[in-house]
Formats: structure tokens, sequence, C-alpha cells
């Protein structure tokens, strides 16, 4: 039985087949589904070609076709939630990875296509074309056999369809907070907008409880979290999209089987939930890794997503595999999301990727682009001297719960301060970042020393949690503007620690029995032990 509870076998005069209901084609392709930012800088001419009627500097929404085509012409994707723009990314990406011939298995070889790419400035028309022409139906969000990175088996395998508004995942739904999104559930989700939630539901969907599945003898309806869940990525910023992706692109690191690196898409046959296919290059590592299936259930005319089922898409981990743009470490798995990290933490170990040693970063390994672009030539980092990153995560449990949604890019570009071209500027970054840690450090261990002294019977301390929080959120701008071409001296994040210890703590200075507890951890905090420099 299809979505409309009728033989699949049935046939009609529709563009696609579910039952004899009638379900308009919306293919990805060609259909806007992604909205972008159109340079101020592009040529009218050049971009009335790719996009009639769009101008310099317009938003504009586009399908993937028009979004490569004209990817040189694009300033960046606009997108709200951090979440979707991350698995948009990703998408984008792999796409880049085929269209511009760096599925190769060589580093050699490989270096010299990127090289190419680079250099011509776009992605060739013909190649575009060429590559969406041959795959154009399986993009349809809505096809009858074979739905774009979904699963139509779970209209026959699932219990029952869940309301659109379980697409959407900052819509009230399980412990997600309501003031998230207040929208309720049974509104429907315009065609434009859900391809992006169907990829977050496979790049961040939570543990939990999903729809009933019955699959293969298997019945069940708890579902792992997403291979992105809880964590926080770190992408390219160029002065285009087209440059974003060229640098997103992944080289390889070994152990590639080309023939096998396949996009959903692209496989002859659909994803096995019980065994789910290795890593095999750089396109199933950027598309192919999902715990979640998901169908949508469109309208009748098409335009929107009326219903959807969400289940389990594995019933054991994913075979492991390192994606190219979180922060691995050596113990305790990659990096988590937190709002409360500022980047200027990071942007430090940015810098040195090529030798993350150099900058006191030890087991962990950074986003394979940052040290691509850190070999590049000279003349090549001239030309990109505007790129930046940009931090995509969400701050939540690996179960139904998201507290804070965040996308942040660095204030400043990457290569004016590569050690390899400019040592001077990379040190006093190193000099910043560092002499920020270390107040704040002291800052929350004077804070805890108080805290213990008059509560000493509490575990956590009261004050350093939100102290820390506001020092960081404070000492952002003041790190920015010293590490610029007019930043002179250290930044004074002790001032700054010291203001913030006051104000933490003044109603408790002001009392008997707190008076002496909190003037020792003051003082402990102006004037630390030797080996600690005031910063």
């Amino acid at each position: 039985m299809g979505r409309s509870g009728l033989p699949h076998g049935c046939r009609c005069a529709c563009d696609h087949v579910w039952g004899c209901a009638v379900v308009p084609a919306w293919n990805v392709v060609e259909r806007p589904c992604l909205m972008v930012l159109l340079r101020e800088d592009a040529q009218p001419e050049e971009l009335e070609s790719v996009l009639p009627g769009a101008q310099p500097g317009d938003r504009v929404w586009v399908g993937l076709r028009s979004a490569l085509l004209g990817a040189h012409l694009i300033a960046d994707l606009e997108v709200m939630n951090p979440a979707v723009e991350s698995v948009l990314r990703r998408l984008l990406t792999a796409l880049a990875v085929r269209i511009g011939g760096l599925d190769v298995g060589g580093r050699e070889e490989w270096e010299e296509r990127f090289d190419e790419l680079l250099a011509g400035g776009r992605f060739d028309p013909g190649a575009v074309n060429s590559y969406f022409d041959r795959w154009l139906q399986r993009f349809d969000l809505f096809d009858g056999q074979r739905p774009f990175m979904q699963d139509p088996r779970l209209a026959d395998e699932c219990s029952r369809q869940a309301p659109p508004g379980r697409l959407v995942m900052p819509r009230p739904s399980g412990a997600n907070q309501p003031w998230l999104d207040r929208t309720p559930q049974d509104d429907p989700v315009p065609a434009a907008e859900a391809l992006g939630w169907l990829l977050a539901w496979r790049g961040y969907g939570p543990s939990g409880l999903g729809a009933q599945r019955h699959h293969a003898g298997v019945d069940s309806k708890n579902m792992k979290a997403a291979p992105l869940r809880a964590l926080v990525s770190f992408h390219p910023r160029g002065e285009s999209l087209f440059v974003s992706l060229v640098l997103s692109c992944p080289p390889p690191l070994g152990g590639e089987v080309l023939g096998s690196d396949l996009a959903p898409w692209e496989r002859s046959e659909l994803e096995d939930p019980l065994v789910p296919a290795a890593v095999s290059g750089p396109v199933s590592l950027l598309v192919g890794r999902a715990t979640h299936h998901v169908l949508l259930a469109a309208s009748g005319d098409g335009a929107e997503v009326t219903g959807c089922w969400v289940a389990w898409g594995s019933r054991v981990d994913l075979p492991a595999a390192r994606d190219p743009f979180v922060i691995d470490r050596a113990k305790g798995g990659p990096v988590r999301a937190s709002w409360r990290r500022q980047l200027l933490r990071d942007f430090d170990a940015f810098l040195h990727a090529r030798d993350p040693a150099a900058a006191g970063i030890k087991g962990q390994v950074l986003p394979v682009w940052l040290s691509v672009f850190a070999d590049l030539p000279p003349d090549v980092l001239a030309a990109l001297a505007d790129v930046r990153v940009r931090a995509l995560g969400c701050h939540q449990e690996k179960q139904d719960r998201d507290e804070q949604w965040f996308g942040v890019t660095t204030p400043a570009s990457i290569a004016p301060f590569l050690p390899s071209r400019h040592p001077g500027r990379a040190a006093r970054v190193a000099q910043c970042r560092l002499g920020a840690e270390l107040a704040a450090s002291d800052m929350a261990k004077a804070l805890r020393g108080a805290w213990k002294e008059l509560a000493p019977g509490e575990k956590e301390c009261g004050w350093a949690d939100a102290a820390t929080s506001e020092f960081w959120d404070r000492a952002d701008s003041m790190f920015w503007s010293a590490i610029g071409e007019d930043g002179t001296g250290l930044p004074a994040f002790r001032t700054l620690g010291l203001e913030i210890f006051d104000s933490v703590t003044r109603e408790a200075a002001s009392s008997p029995q707190g008076l002496l507890p909190v003037a020792r951890a003051r003082s402990s905090f102006t004037h630390p032990r030797s080996g600690r420099k005031k910063s």
C-alpha cells in the first residue's frame, strides 16, 4: 500500500504514482530549495544568464542546478537554522566533488585537479548540466519509487504517519522547548524548506522514539543519535559559494574505494538499515551516513509537506569515519557543540592546522580543509585573503532535546595570520588567546574558592559558570580588535575578569560572613602565583 492507502501498482495520468494520488514533480535540481545571497560585485549580464531577473546583492531562491552554475556569483547560503545550513553545505560539497572531478584516489592527482578547479573560478557548466541531467529523476522529493534522500519503504513498514511539524526540529515535539518555534505541528511545511529539514534529520536527528518500523523481521521504534548530533562543524566561508565549496572538498586520505563511493541517489539499491555501508570515499562520507530514515507526504499540488514518517535507519552503530569538518580527539571523540565557547578560543588552532603541536594542541585532528588551505601557494593565498571559518552546531543532548542552535563566523580571515606567512601575527593571536584563557581560568578558580568557603556543603559553584560565560562574551570583541592591524598591546583580560568577579560577589562581599572569603579569593586573582603572567 502507498501513502494514499491504494496499491503501488495503480497507474494514472499523473507525474508520480502513490496509489491514484496525483503528486506533481518537485525536483530540487530545478525547483527553488536554497536561499542564497548574490555577490554585490556580480556582473549583471552574467547574473541574467544564470538567474534571470536577479540583481547583485539580491536574496533569491534557487535550485541545485542554478546554485552550482552560479556558485561564483553567489556570496553564500542564507539559511536560518545552523543544522540545516550544515547539512546543505555537505550536500553541495558532495556535488562539488563529483562535478569538479575531485573524486580521485591519488593525492597528487587530486591536488592538480583542485588547483585547476580553483584557478578556473567557476564550475564548468557542461559538467554541472551533465551530472544533473544524468541523475535528474533521483532528485525529486516526491518520486514514487526513489524520493530524494528518503526511504519509500517507510509508508508500508511504519505504524502511522506523523504530522508535518515532526519534520521541523525546532517545533514543539518530545522534550524540545516550546519557545524554539511556536508553529503548530499540523501546519504544512513548504516543499522549498523540506529539503533542509529532511537532510537535518539524517545529520542531527536525536536518539529516542520514532515511528514503529517493521523491517526484515525487526520491529522497533528506537532510534540512534545521528552522526553529527551534538557536534560543532567548521566550514570555510570564502568570497563566493564557489570558493567555499571547492575548499570544502576533502582530499583523499587513503583507503578510498572509488567505485563504491556513491551518494544515496547514485545507488541502485536503497540503503540497508540492518547493514549500514562503510564510507569508501568523500561522497559517501559527506552524504551517505545516517541513522534515521525519513519519508515525506505531499499535498495534492506538491507544494507542501503535509505529513512524514521518521524512523530508525540503522540498528547498529555506523562504521567509524572521521567527518572532514569536525575537530576529532584521540580520547573522547569529536568536540561537542557549546554555544558558550567563543571562536576566539579556537582561532589559534585553526592557524596551526599543519602543526597543531605548535599551538599546544595535543591529541586533536582539525578539519582537513584547514591544512589544505595553509598549504596553498602564496599567490593563491593572497587571492583567498577573505576566507574565514564558519562554525555551525547545536548545543544539544543525544536525546530529543535542543538547547541552543548557533552559527557564527570568525570576524578575521585566516590567511593574514598563517604562521608560514606572518609569524608575528600568528604569535600575537597565540599570546592574546592564552591571556584570555588564563584570565578566565583564574577568575573562575577564585570564584569557586570564595564559594567553597561560604557554602562548604555545596559541590557546584553558583557563580563560576555564569561569570565565565559573561567573560567570554565580553572578551570576544577585545580579542578581535587586538589582533587587527590597529591592535596594540595585550587586551586587559584580567581587568575584565576582575570587574566581573566584583560584580558577581558584590552582595556576598558586603555581608560580615562573606567579606573575608571574597577578599581572599580576589587577592588570589589579582596576584596570581609565580608562573602566571598578568594579562
